[in-house]
């Protein structure tokens, strides 16, 4: 079996829809136990008090990248049907930024404020109710800053091609990164966060998952997974499977062109 399975027509779009669905449910449950249903746990990085967002959402790109490379090099998964988002320089980093201050201000981002209004905090439904009408506000404003949007366009990049070395040697960089940022983050926290409210881990315990960390990223970069992953024209589906797969909404296509949208492909992030 290899995935991603929906791409493979294993399952329709209305099955993907529940999917997401439980999915979502276990991340949201996941990060409410983490402690990020609070604001005071998330913005403590900013404080160099706790760093535990940083050691959570760190944790979930090395495990990411380290168990795609190796469900491709396992023929588990094609990475040539995985999609990655475009790259646009500057809307990026201006978006980056207005995140950021909002985080720093008011303390969630999007998604944990979900989990905090989930749990029954008042200021997580603030903060849904304000990106609602961001939303509104952006789409109304859309045609008047849809330059800006697009600009800076670089497609769909990967670190791989910007530094010609493949992906098994950029995993094991990321593993190396990790194990530095989470020593530092730790001897910072020791210094200014309470010693009595943070994890202790064993030692023990530590030293053996930087040990197999850095095992399996220097296993990737010998092996070189790009080798496995398909160059091939994507195959062409069956009509049973095509109709299973991506169903796109009949009026996409109508979309009137004064709109300022467009619905590109099957995809979205």
């Amino acid at each position: 079996m290899m995935g991603p399975l929906y791409k493979f027509g294993w399952f329709g779009f209305a099955y993907s829809l529940q999917l997401a669905v439980l999915i979502g449910f276990l991340f949201g449950f996941v990060l409410e136990r983490a402690g990020f249903g609070n604001p005071r746990k998330l913005t403590a990085i900013f404080y160099l008090r706790d760093f535990a967002v940083l050691k959570v959402m760190f944790t979930a790109i090395v495990v990411c990248i380290i168990g795609l490379l190796y469900f491709s090099v396992f023929g588990w998964i094609d990475l040539a049907r995985v999609y990655l988002l475009p790259t646009f320089i500057w809307p990026q980093i201006v978006g980056g930024l207005v995140l950021g201050v909002g985080f720093v201000m008011g303390g969630y981002c999007p998604t944990t404020s979900v989990v905090a209004t989930v749990s029954g905090k008042l200021d997580g439904l603030v903060f849904i109710v304000g990106m609602m009408i961001g939303s509104v506000f952006f789409a109304e404003i859309f045609p008047l800053i849809e330059k800006f949007y697009v600009s800076g366009s670089k497609g769909a990049i990967r670190l791989p091609d910007v530094f010609g070395i493949n992906s098994g040697i950029i995993a094991f960089m990321v593993c190396l990164i990790a194990v530095g940022a989470f020593w530092l983050a730790e001897n910072v926290e020791q210094k200014f966060g309470d010693k009595d409210t943070l994890p202790r881990p064993s030692p023990k315990i530590k030293r053996s998952a930087v040990a197999l960390l850095i095992l399996l990223g220097l296993t990737l970069s010998v092996i070189n997974p790009d080798r496995t992953i398909s160059k091939s024209a994507v195959p062409e589906m069956k009509p049973k499977q095509r109709t299973k797969a991506v169903q796109k909404p009949a009026a996409a296509s109508k979309t009137p062109a004064s709109s300022g949208f467009k619905i590109i492909g099957d995809e979205g992030c």
